[in-house]
């Protein structure tokens, strides 16, 4: 039997089942001699005679009574794989691969992941941090995190928050060398920093308006996981992304300083797919658990805890 003979069987299924070519034709959603044609269809196409039609009644030939079983099953196959997605469209499940930086990694989808495979727990998650963006096309990605000002034109891309660089220190590093009380400030203090186009100078920015600071760095390192963790021992402040300082400012483990600026002009945290991804369940769940989690956690435009005063 050929792969093109398939709606044929299932219309004889129908017919058999209802009882009749038009409650088979009410089911298929087909018009009764259509019905009637892919019947004889199969039947041409086996060479034999399935059904004894009467103006009141049909019954199956010894032919058709042999033919029956498999087209059931058929029939019973197809419905099952219909249930099956529908059940996948219901419920998200599957594998989901996400790249995104590993600072995103580290410092928000380590704490992430436990509540959304508590939700979820039939996604299984496969995340690769790399700090290069990659081809979501040719590396087989369904979906990246990645902070940026502009996201491609070719992918679908869904704001999850804004990402503001906080002037953040430890307490520990604030009462061996005071708060920094202004801008100015700053070139008192060890600013830990990143590669930048001009050395020795951070760039701020309030309510819209820039300004350049000087400062004094004894070492620029190209990893927000480093100087995050450098900060939190007490060697000095930085300009960290909101993402990466949530749970130490919560936990007091950092201080939020001079909280009128920020760093980074423009830049958010988006969620990018390809456009052919935007009806996956599995996408959409893990989508809208970002925006869920970063709503709650990301620290407000005030600092949970107040700086320590210079002595």
């Amino acid at each position: 039997m050929r792969s093109d003979h398939v709606p044929f069987m299932l219309s004889f299924a129908a017919v058999v089942e209802a009882g009749s070519f038009v409650g088979a034709a009410r089911k298929l959603d087909l018009a009764p001699s259509a019905v009637s044609k892919q019947v004889a269809k199969l039947e041409q196409a086996l060479g034999a005679k399935l059904l004894h039609r009467t103006t009141r009644r049909i019954a199956l030939t010894e032919a058709g009574t042999a033919v029956l079983g498999h087209c059931q099953r058929i029939q019973d196959e197809l419905q099952q794989s219909e249930q099956a997605l529908a059940s996948l469209q219901e419920e998200p499940q599957g594998k989901l691969r996400i790249t995104t930086m590993s600072s995103v990694c580290t410092t928000l989808l380590s704490r992430m992941i436990p509540a959304f495979h508590a939700r979820y727990p039939r996604i299984s998650l496969e995340v690769v941090a790399s700090d290069h963006i990659v081809d979501l096309i040719e590396e087989g990605y369904d979906l990246a995190l990645r902070v940026t000002s502009r996201p491609a034109d070719n992918l679908v891309a869904r704001e999850l928050t804004p990402i503001q660089f906080l002037l953040c220190a430890a307490p520990s590093y604030l009462e061996a060398h005071g708060a920094p009380q202004s801008l100015e400030d700053l070139v008192q203090h060890r600013c830990l920093s990143y590669p930048a186009s001009r050395p020795g100078y951070w760039d701020f920015w309030s309510e819209g308006q820039h300004q350049a600071v000087p400062i004094q760095s004894p070492l620029s390192i190209n990893s927000v996981d480093t100087v995050r963790s450098l900060v939190l021992q007490g060697f000095g402040l930085a300009l960290l992304p909101n993402y990466a300082v949530a749970e130490p400012l919560r936990a007091g483990k950092l201080v939020h300083l001079l909280p009128g600026y920020h760093g980074i002009a423009e830049a958010r945290l988006y969620a990018v797919h390809l456009p052919n991804r935007y009806g996956s369940p599995k996408v959409r769940a893990f989508v809208d658990f970002c925006l869920e989690f970063l709503r709650a956690e990301m620290p407000k435009s005030r600092p949970p805890a107040q700086a320590p005063q210079s002595p």
